[in-house]
């Protein structure tokens, strides 16, 4: 299968080059290189890790109804991570999906270069109707850090150098029955239950919300859910409200019986550029303190899923961001987690250094209970420093 997938990635870099020389008007090419130093704290020890990850976006449009995508997902690693935690390399060549498109090319105590397509789908297109199949993103959810409806490709919002978040290989049909209204079905390719998603969705306009109803199987729970976005005075409002009852036991649903997933978000944006955003999340089966609780990763292996994205019965979340000059913006996040101690802030800043060419510095830390000693501190103090230039 791996060198299937190197052989697919040569003939497809090899088809897009010679399409794009043939005729520039039917095919894109775009993407970015960023580079990550972190720097991170455990147990008063320092792990350095250097990220360089790069991505490769092509597009194809043979004619107005026909699209093709192929994106890659390019990553090479350096420092502690690589050569002293045992079964990194798997972690990182974790697949999120049926179709194993990623392969670590280097694989040694000193570097590791992970190759993945995590976005490979053509699109079909015509008057009301859009079909999509391949590895693609299915965004179900509405809110900013948690997403209930996110029943397809659910994400860890800790990990933040990954914007286009994962795929599933999966068949889509949308049926647009308005300005602001339709009708879509998917269904994901799974090897079991455990893994396996179909869905549909009927979106409406009411009242001036955007409003979603959602009903499928789910990792083997009849999944029901609800989601909508709007406006309460000049703030916007959103919710998502997911419900799963076990039908078929699987992996994901054995330790309970029904679980209930809901989150809310209140934001504003003044004419300043200032902003804020507040939101609250509810896990009916999590635990209200949980050892070990924070999510340190967003890599997915084993079967993460939505139910995963919090590990805490309760999660409030806040942040607030300010553009301080055309070139240079900040931004503070916070998460809590009552009933517990835990607690998480996130500073970021961004400078625009030049056009297509940004500097980030990004801090995440981690506070707790030392679950051994009783003692509060810090779990975890991580800090990045990324350079991106985007062609």
């Amino acid at each position: 299968m791996k060198k299937l997938f190197l052989i697919g990635i040569g003939g497809l870099l090899s088809f897009f080059t010679v399409a794009q020389e043939t005729d520039k008007e039917k095919v894109t090419f775009k993407g970015y290189i960023k580079n990550m130093g972190s720097f991170n704290y455990f147990n008063d020890d320092l792990w350095i890790e250097d990220l360089t990850h790069n991505r490769l976006n092509f597009a194809w449009y043979p004619n107005t109804n026909f699209t093709a995508y192929v994106e890659f997902r390019n990553r090479l690693f350096l420092g502690d991570f690589v050569s002293d935690i045992p079964g990194y390399n798997q972690i990182i060549d974790s697949n999120n999906d049926y179709f194993d498109l990623s392969a670590n090319l280097i694989n040694n105590k000193s570097a590791l270069l992970n190759v993945m397509v995590d976005r490979v789908y053509v699109q079909w297109n015509k008057n009301d109707w859009e079909i999509k199949l391949g590895r693609q993103r299915i965004n179900w959810g509405v809110n900013l850090a948690w997403n209930p409806n996110d029943w397809f490709n659910a994400y860890s919002f800790f990990d933040f150098d990954y914007e286009e978040r994962p795929g599933s290989d999966a068949l889509r049909i949308s049926k647009y029955t308005g300005v602001a209204s339709s009708i879509e079905v998917a269904a994901k390719v799974a090897e079991d239950m455990d893994r396996f998603v179909g869905a549909a969705m009927w979106r409406i306009n009411k009242w001036n919300y955007d409003m979603q109803f959602l009903a499928g199987i789910a990792q083997g729970d009849l999944a029901m859910g609800t989601g909508w976005a709007g406006n309460i005075g000049n703030a916007g409002f959103k919710g998502e409200l997911s419900y799963f009852i076990p039908v078929i036991t699987t992996a994901v649903n054995q330790s309970y019986d029904y679980l209930f997933l809901g989150a809310f978000s209140i934001d504003y944006s003044f004419q300043n550029s200032l902003y804020l955003n507040g939101s609250v999340m509810y896990n009916s089966f999590a635990e209200v303190d949980p050892a070990f609780g924070f999510s340190f990763s967003g890599a997915r292996p084993g079967n993460f899923t939505v139910r995963n994205v919090s590990m805490y019965r309760w999660s409030s979340f806040v942040q607030s961001s300010y553009r301080f000059t055309p070139l240079f913006f900040g931004g503070l996040s916070a998460i809590a987690y009552p009933g517990s101690n835990a607690f998480f802030i996130n500073p970021a800043l961004t400078f625009s250094l030049k056009q297509n060419l940004d500097l980030d510095i990004v801090g995440q830390l981690f506070f707790d209970e030392d679950p051994i000693s009783g003692d509060y501190g810090s779990v975890s103090q991580s800090g990045f420093i990324r350079m991106k230039w985007s062609f």
